[in-house]
């Protein structure tokens, strides 16, 4: 039996998605976000290989418009598909919780989960352990509407996509201070 195809919207309307609702729902407008975009495209992308035109210089106002101009082409439609080398810095420049919902959604598409590189910061163990209690207790926020009535069934449905991306966080935040704990270990083989 063949199965079903499963299209999936295109990677940019996934990001466009994020950064509309992050637009909506935050006191950054586009023109600051796009000078926000810029900085993160110019010190993640190699001179040489740059192939948009986002550019920070002594004229603020103006490289503010430029900036903004290409950002509105990007997400109008007027430039139909985002390049490669924009993507990440594009996803980078989103501020949290929108990057990490969007990056969520992106390995989603691919059946992998975003899971942070152990740092080498001495204060990162304590914050990963604080990211997994607080994706934890957010898991349970989520969860416990659908658990009220003891088990979790049809009536739930509501529930499911936020039950589902929250246990997806913390599974991430889990496999973010193993990584940390087993960095250290490796340390401390190599030094011994």
């Amino acid at each position: 039996m063949k199965r079903e195809p499963r299209f999936l919207p295109p990677l940019q309307s996934v990001i466009y998605g994020y950064t509309r609702r992050m637009l909506d729902q935050t006191a950054m407008n586009a023109q600051s976000f796009a000078m926000v975009l810029a900085e993160t495209y110019l010190s993640l992308t190699a001179p040489d290989v740059r192939g948009v035109a986002l550019r920070i210089g002594d004229d603020v106002a103006e490289d503010m418009r430029n900036n903004a101009q290409v950002l509105r082409r990007y997400m109008d439609g007027t430039v139909k598909t985002l390049p490669a080398d924009l993507v990440d810095a594009w996803v980078l420049a989103l501020p949290e919780p929108y990057r990490g919902e969007c990056e969520r959604d992106l390995a989603r598409r691919r059946g992998v989960l975003p899971v942070r590189l152990p740092s080498a910061d001495s204060a990162a163990g304590v914050v990963g352990v604080a990211e997994l209690v607080s994706e934890f207790a957010q898991l349970l926020e989520v969860i416990a509407p659908a658990l009220a009535d003891s088990r979790i069934d049809k009536n739930d449905l509501p529930f499911v996509r936020r039950i589902l991306d929250e246990s997806d966080d913390v599974i991430a935040a889990v496999m973010g201070v193993r990584g940390q704990v087993q960095a250290m270990f490796q340390q401390e083989n190599t030094d011994a």
